[in-house]
């Protein structure tokens, strides 16, 4: 089982939409995140180690990042 670490992010409506369309089906997805939507966003979503390093290093360095999220997520 995999320990997630909850953090703060902007979601648009399409991505809010996926994510149901995801939740509904039971299915993987992936979002995008632009640089913008990595600071004091209004959405908690939970990830991975390795997914918040990539997001840590993308946010550092000023770039967006695209996180694929599992089922279980």
């Amino acid at each position: 089982m995999s320990n997630y670490t909850n953090i703060n992010v902007n979601i648009s409506d399409s991505q809010k939409e996926k994510l149901k369309k995801a939740l509904a089906t039971g299915n993987q997805l992936s979002l995008r995140f632009s640089h913008a939507d990595l600071v004091d966003g209004n959405y908690i979503i939970g990830l991975t180690q390795s997914q918040l390093n990539r997001l840590n290093k993308a946010h550092g360095t000023g770039k967006g990042v695209t996180i694929k999220m599992s089922k279980t997520q």
